[in-house]
């Protein structure tokens, strides 16, 4: 038999018993729910976020609702005009939702002070006020109109982020990352540590080797994972790049696709790791201290990402961290949402992280020989020196 062939007899066997686990099903039910919601929700919560209503005492005057119309149409708004009677049933229809903000007199009330659409309307009728005074202080339509096409300066952000949406999807794919590579890591160390507990791997190393045990109880975790993240990313990724249904630009789906990449190459860094903590364990109430370490590196990996990341992501800290291949996973997909990165650098990070992994498959296949110390809980010193066999 070669070693793929075991590794493969192992993966299978594994892959059945999650596919068949109650835990399975719940979760992957959940991630099908959650992906249709991120889909759908923003756009039933949403649906009328563009569209406005202004309600004035009687007809619109032409003149607010030309330079109204004109401002939203650059701030990619709609906005309809409703006739009241008078000013109180001005007020009366944006206290009953029929309006979104209502014009009477030298008042503009709104439903939500400090919004962008009451905004537009102050701008307008300040406007349209400034025309009317600047005509009657003696400049003709044209002297008007240069007054008015007077150009902002250019807004250039510095020190933040240069995409507050896409950014948001950053942090959204941080959190899923470390979410993944935990719950995966863990159910390794638990399968390692069970097979050890009930014997199943004294039988199982009668007739293959401790790497193709390990390699593939990593492969079949890793599988299942990978296919529910997956189901989770595929229909958001699609929405955003098909539909604006989610509100986030086409480049997101960049990121998300990239996102699954990074669960690749962080899967591979720490699975190798979770199983040899769990190969060093004899019960299984001894593996959660087996792998509090290996946890408190996720971890900090983690909140260098959505602290430093996203505060400086030029900076010399956010650089380091998003190469270092202990960290990269979590931080440089954060990092490559919020602002600029070489080309470079994510190449680098990328091969550091996938040499870092097969060096880890190495050393893990070494210390997962402590399935075969019964009786105590093995020691990592105990196991370092000695040589492995496959």
């Amino acid at each position: 038999m070669t070693w793929w062939t075991g590794t493969r007899l192992v993966t299978g066997r594994a892959i059945r018993e999650n596919l068949r686990s109650r835990t399975f099903k719940i979760v992957t039910a959940f991630l099908l729910l959650l992906s249709v919601a991120a889909v759908l929700l923003p756009q039933l919560l949403g649906q009328d976020e563009r569209d406005f209503t202004l309600a004035t005492a009687g007809e619109v005057p032409t003149g607010l609702a030309a330079t109204l119309d004109a401002s939203a149409r650059a701030a990619e708004l709609e906005v309809d005009y409703l006739a009241a009677a008078d000013d109180d049933a001005v007020r009366l229809a944006v206290e009953e939702g029929d309006a979104d903000a209502g014009l009477a007199g030298d008042v503009l009330y709104t439903a939500q002070p400090g919004g962008l659409f009451p905004a537009l309307v102050g701008q307008a009728v300040v406007a349209v006020e400034l025309a009317d005074r600047l005509g009657a202080a003696g400049l003709d339509p044209e002297e008007i109109a240069g007054v008015q096409s007077v150009v902002p300066p250019e807004q250039v952000g510095v020190g933040g982020v240069e995409d507050a949406d896409r950014a948001g999807v950053g942090f959204i794919v941080g959190i899923v990352l470390y979410l993944a590579v935990t719950f995966a890591g863990s159910a390794i160390a638990t399968a390692v540590a069970t097979e050890k507990s009930t014997r199943i791997s004294e039988v199982l190393l009668a007739v293959l080797r401790p790497s193709q045990v390990m390699v593939g109880t990593v492969l079949a975790v890793g599988a299942v994972t990978f296919g529910q993240l997956l189901l989770l990313a595929t229909p958001l990724a699609v929405a955003v790049r098909v539909t604006d249904a989610v509100g986030l630009p086409p480049v997101a789906t960049t990121d998300i696709a990239l996102g699954v990449v990074w669960f690749v190459l962080g899967f591979a860094t720490y699975a190798f790791l979770f199983a040899a903590a769990g190969s060093l364990v004899d019960k299984l109430s001894d593996l959660s201290a087996s792998i509090t370490q290996i946890t408190i590196v996720l971890v900090a990996g983690y909140m260098v990402g959505v602290t430093v990341a996203t505060t400086d992501s030029e900076g010399a800290a956010s650089v380091a961290a998003s190469i270092f291949p202990l960290s990269a996973p979590l931080v440089m997909p954060i990092r490559w949402s919020v602002g600029e990165v070489p080309a470079y650098q994510l190449a680098l990070a990328m091969v550091l992280s996938a040499a870092t992994a097969a060096l880890l498959a190495a050393f893990a296949s070494r210390v997962y020989r402590a399935l075969l110390v019964t009786g105590r809980r093995a020691r990592l010193r105990d196991v370092v020196g000695r040589d492995a066999t496959g």
